[in-house]
């Protein structure tokens, strides 16, 4: 008689009594596969909504004041300025900030003409928003700082062109400048510059006058980096507001972004190199960490005794959105980029990021397309 049956039943009672010892690996299901690793942090996107169209590749300056309105100004080569505003209804209107109303308020004639440089709306005092403006009459060279009170809708003139080129000491050569405005809400900066001369003004809206001219006191003097001094006078440079009151200043030819502090001392925040050449002017985020929008574009290069500054790797494809955190750098690039069909996105250009205070994201112009967009991070629930 064979001894198979017996043999198999006894491996069977064998199995049994070693899985209920507990021996890994007798469970009735299948092992399960290891789960996957998640990312560290919520995967994100950002949203181009558009606001308005503009004309393409225009020198465009907006601002948002305190109850989100949003403000935009184009350089017209006639030199006819206007300020458009929209507001909660999303119809964009024009204001009454316009260069034959300022010239009116210069004594200027009706052949004036100008641009208005740069424009910021402040948190207090009415909510005035900021302006820079310069032009000409026939030869004569005309110029002022003003202010705009959306609730009234008036014009007033802080520095006419003669206190202008005193304050700055540009002189006669004030008409080679050009202008920067940017506002924290609580301060306002007015940068002057042209390739021999600079100035850099600091506003406070709260002490600010009424009516009448108003003093304009410079910021400082000097900007010194590590003992040395800068000279703010290139046309590659561009500020924004940095927090606790100083300011962000992007310089692409120094492949390097530094932080001014209210009493010119500066420090790099870092290096450039390895980025695109085309950057929109720093902003941050909620969380204050330092944004970036990086077009597509040539590379910074480091030339010279800076060529061994330590540059953090930023693997992305351009055009894209940087966030720089304290560990690591975010990078929303155009794959995550959602905008209306057809808009260009492989070419979006915004050279300035102007923070929203109640809705979040920012307000910026695009080059490329034209239009004026609220830029924004969101949640990607797909992924």
């Amino acid at each position: 008689m064979s001894r198979r049956p017996t043999n198999i039943v006894a491996l069977l009672l064998l199995l049994a009594g070693v899985c209920a010892a507990g021996v890994a690996g007798c469970d009735d299901d299948p092992p399960k596969p290891p789960a996957a690793t998640r990312p560290s942090e919520t995967a994100i996107d950002l949203e181009l909504k558009p606001l308005t169209p503009l004309l393409p590749n225009r020198p465009t300056h907006a601002t948002v004041d305190r109850l989100g309105n949003v403000y935009w100004v184009q350089e017209t080569d006639r030199g006819d300025d206007t300020m458009f505003v929209i507001g909660e209804g999303g119809i964009p209107r024009a204001t009454q900030l316009a260069v034959p109303n300022i010239a009116a308020l210069l004594g200027a004639g009706d052949r004036a003409r100008g641009n208005i440089h740069g424009i910021a709306a402040a948190s207090e005092a009415g909510g005035d928003v900021y302006f820079y403006f310069s032009g000409v009459q026939n030869r004569r060279t005309i110029a002022c700082v003003g202010a705009f009170t959306p609730k009234t809708e008036k014009v007033r003139i802080l520095a006419d062109t003669d206190a202008v080129a005193a304050a700055t000491g540009m002189g006669r050569s004030l008409s080679l400048a050009r202008a920067s405005v940017v506002s924290d809400g609580r301060m306002i900066w007015m940068w002057l510059r042209h390739t021999d001369n600079w100035a850099m003004f600091r506003l406070e809206p709260g002490r600010m006058p009424t009516s009448g001219p108003a003093q304009m006191p410079r910021a400082f003097d000097a900007v010194r980096l590590e003992g040395r001094p800068i000279e703010l006078t290139r046309e590659d440079m561009e500020i924004a507001p940095a927090p606790g009151g100083g300011l962000f200043m992007i310089d692409i030819s120094g492949a390097r972004l530094i932080r001014i502090a209210s009493d010119g001392n500066a420090t790099i925040v870092r290096s450039l190199a390895g980025l695109p050449s085309v950057l929109s002017s720093p902003s941050t985020d909620r969380d204050q960490n330092l944004v970036l929008f990086a077009g597509n574009s040539d590379i910074i290069g480091v030339k010279g005794k800076d060529a061994n500054v330590a540059t953090d790797t930023v693997q992305s494809t351009y055009p894209a959105l940087l966030i720089f955190k304290p560990d690591k750098v975010l990078s929303i690039s155009r794959d995550h980029m959602h905008a209306y069909p057809g808009f260009p996105i492989f070419s979006t250009r915004l050279r300035q990021l102007v923070p929203h205070p109640s809705e979040g994201g920012w307000i910026s112009y695009d080059a490329g397309s034209g239009e004026l967009l609220h830029v924004r991070t969101v949640e990607n629930l797909w992924r």
